[in-house]
């Protein structure tokens, strides 16, 4: 099964808008939620199976004139993706009364980023992992600095990356790799000595691409 991902913009914006953009807060949290505003978010499902629900947050801030993503290194102690980079979140609980909720209750939980603290943009794609969540991302924003408090059963440690870093084509690349019975395509995003991938770099990929139609929008599982 193939899975396309469609960007929501009408063009690939240069590097120059892309600059621009990362350095005014104004008018890229105006963007990004335009955009999200009139984007259809799709469900990327590469099999039928029974899935939990979850959530993340894809957090921005600016420091110093820039903006940021905000990641987690997972600790070794957590059930699912040990010592992996990801975006804060979680499953959904039966209190959730919606998924928003499961994204910013788990990211105050976990780097203690409050619920009001946070500015909701909009929301990217589903996606169904291969452990079976399937996964709501939401966009959103929270002023700079911040007195975070990590859970450090969960969390290992914080990693602050500039979005401008993204647009560099050097810093990503897809690899093969199977797992039970289908051959996926991951996505890996290079920063320093720090690398993001499996879901989170799905997830990254779709973003950048719906907001700013980068070419990084296919994602392919096929039976092995």
């Amino acid at each position: 099964m193939t899975l396309k991902m469609k960007n929501s913009v009408d063009r690939k914006i240069n590097s120059d808008e892309f600059e621009i953009l990362c350095q005014s807060e104004k008018k890229l949290l105006s963007h990004i939620s335009n955009v999200l505003a009139c984007h259809k978010p799709q469900k990327f499902i590469y099999k039928k199976t029974k899935s939990r629900p979850a959530a993340v947050l894809i957090p921005i801030f600016f420091k110093n004139n820039q903006a940021h993503l905000l990641f987690t290194k997972r600790t070794d102690y957590v059930e699912h993706h040990k010592g992996q980079i990801s975006f804060p979140g979680g499953s959904r609980d039966a209190a959730d009364r919606s998924l928003q909720i499961t994204a910013l209750r788990e990211t105050e939980e976990e780097v203690g980023i409050k619920t009001n603290d946070v500015t909701i943009l909009g929301q990217t794609d589903m996606f169904l992992t291969n452990t079976h969540f399937l996964v709501t991302p939401f966009v959103g924003y929270y002023s700079y600095p911040y007195s975070y408090t990590i859970n450090d059963g969960e969390i290992d440690r914080l990693i602050e990356i500039p979005l401008l870093h993204f647009l560099n084509d050097e810093t990503f690349e897809i690899k093969p790799y199977q797992k039970d019975g289908y051959n996926w395509r991951v996505h890996y995003y290079y920063y320093g000595d720090e690398v993001v991938w499996g879901v989170t770099g799905f997830l990254l990929s779709n973003f950048l691409s719906i907001v700013f139609g980068l070419n990084r929008n296919i994602s392919e599982v096929n039976p092995a």
